[in-house]
Parts: C-alpha cells; sequence; structure tokens
C-alpha cells in the first residue's frame, strides 16, 4: 500500500493510519513537537471588533460629508 508522506499526519487519515501500524501513537507525538509554534497569527476576535467599529465610523463620518454636499445641491437648484 502506497503512503504519501505528505499526507501520512493528515488528520483525516491519522486514525486510519495508526490502527493500520502505518505510524505509531510516538511517531505522531513527535510530528507534533517539531511543528513551528503559530500562536501568535491566532483569531482574537476582541481585536476584530475593534477595528470593524474604526471603520464603521470613517463610514459614518464619510456619509454624513455626503448628504451635507446633496443638502447643498438640493438647496441650490430651489433658488
Amino acid at each position: 500500500m502506497h503512503i504519501d508522506e505528505n499526507k501520512k499526519f493528515d488528520k483525516r487519515n491519522l486514525e486510519k493510519n495508526i490502527k493500520n501500524g502505518i505510524i505509531s501513537k510516538k511517531d505522531y507525538d513527535l510530528y507534533l513537537s517539531k511543528l513551528p509554534d503559530v500562536s501568535d497569527k491566532l483569531f482574537n476576535p476582541e481585536e476584530a471588533t475593534n477595528d470593524s467599529d474604526e471603520i464603521g465610523l470613517k463610514k459614518d463620518e464619510e456619509g454624513a460629508t455626503k448628504k451635507r454636499v446633496i443638502k447643498k445641491k438640493i438647496k441650490g437648484k430651489g433658488k
């Protein structure tokens, strides 16, 4: 049976590979210990809401400015 080395530790195949003796639990633990730490890339929902609040304020400010310009144009047409 051909086992692709890149997919040997794939979580979709992991249970089957351990059950069939292709890899051992010890091999898997060693593989996990060699993975790089990427915890700094973790999604933080609090940061995301702060960013979206700032974006929302900017949109409101732009919208208010556009509304003023439209109102001035309408008033100018009537005179």
